[in-house]
């Protein structure tokens, strides 16, 4: 059972949210935190930040204690967006690189340390139900596409004229099947490989393109992500279930499940490595409306903790007339 939260922290609900969820592990905190950015209901996108630091380090004043969830900061108002993906990119360095889609329309925005979120070209995406984004290990920017008529493609930035990004089509010729029943797209970074790894699920199959070409077949569903793991990339697909299904492509022995906690249908989801603890994943997902944090370490599924996701801050003088999101 979790524990009281203390007297000493204000407390709040995450902002409300749709659509899609993007998560990143930066580089910012002892560990590099977690970065959150959700779609707000009405307007714009929120961020929040996991204090990945040792339980021994002091927080900032204000700022989440280690082992919670900052406050939102809501930014890129005027637009009811769908769907986000952000990753913690090399250049810059360390700018934080997002694609959103509001609408038909896709939308690219770039945070840096001095000038914060600044909007930037887009991507040439036309109309479409996704636009995951990952970054490959030699520093590739890639964003995949998923068509309102079902055709999937990917997009490479070439990153040469930095944070200029000249973006091409780079769809592997005759691998992914254009298909109207196609739910979800994901991109993932294998570590080594030149290209990310493809996920695609529909209502009745899905699959996992590799980044030497290979393909596996994954669970149906309508959300999934995916994130390198210790055993192999993680495929995470919902269905219906109280559960996500885990997978690993090439490997059907290996899939699993693992029990998610409220009720509902799964709106959003999210997944990502953690450097400093090698083998585990870090998930958020939104489930009848409600955001957890699930964190995925152990093979057979025991090593798993699902905790609410909530904002908890420390106190300062001056925070009785200070909300705990901004924006």
């Amino acid at each position: 059972m979790a524990a009281s939260p203390s007297p000493s922290l204000r407390v709040a609900s995450p902002p409300v949210s749709r659509g899609g969820i993007g998560l990143a592990q930066g580089r910012y905190g002892v560990r590099g935190n977690l970065e959150l950015v959700l779609c707000d209901e009405q307007d714009g996108l929120w961020v929040l930040w996991f204090n990945s630091d040792p339980q021994d380090t002091a927080p900032e004043p204000g700022g989440p204690p280690p082992g919670e969830w900052s406050g939102g900061l809501r930014f890129a108002a005027g637009r009811r967006y769908d769907e986000v993906g952000v990753v913690q990119s090399r250049h810059g360095p360390h700018h934080l690189e997002l694609v959103a889609r509001s609408g038909d329309s896709s939308h690219r925005l770039r945070w840096s340390p001095e000038a914060a979120f600044t909007t930037e070209p887009p991507p040439p995406s036309g109309p479409a139900g996704a636009v995951p984004l990952t970054e490959t290990a030699h520093g590739a920017l890639w964003t995949g596409v998923l068509g309102t008529d079902g055709e999937p493609r990917v997009l490479r930035a070439d990153t040469s004229a930095y944070p200029h990004l000249a973006w091409s089509d780079d769809t592997p010729a005759h691998a992914l099947l254009t298909d109207s029943r196609w739910t979800a797209m994901a991109l993932v970074a294998v570590p080594d490989a030149a290209r990310p790894g493809i996920v695609l699920v529909g209502d009745r199959e899905g699959l996992y393109l590799s980044p030497t070409g290979d393909t596996h077949p994954v669970s149906a569903g309508t959300v999934a992500a995916a994130a390198p793991g210790r055993d192999g990339v993680r495929v995470y697909v919902w269905s219906e279930g109280p559960w996500l299904d885990v997978l690993i492509p090439g490997h059907p022995d290996r899939a699993r499940r693992l029990p998610l906690p409220g009720s509902g249908e799964v709106t959003g989801l999210a997944a990502t490595p953690v450097s400093y603890e090698p083998g585990r994943t870090d998930l958020v997902v939104r489930r009848g409306g409600q955001l957890w944090h699930l964190r995925d370490t152990g093979a057979d599924g025991t090593e798993f903790v699902a905790t609410a996701l909530m904002s908890r801050l420390t106190t300062v003088p001056g925070d009785e007339v200070r909300p705990v999101h901004r924006g």
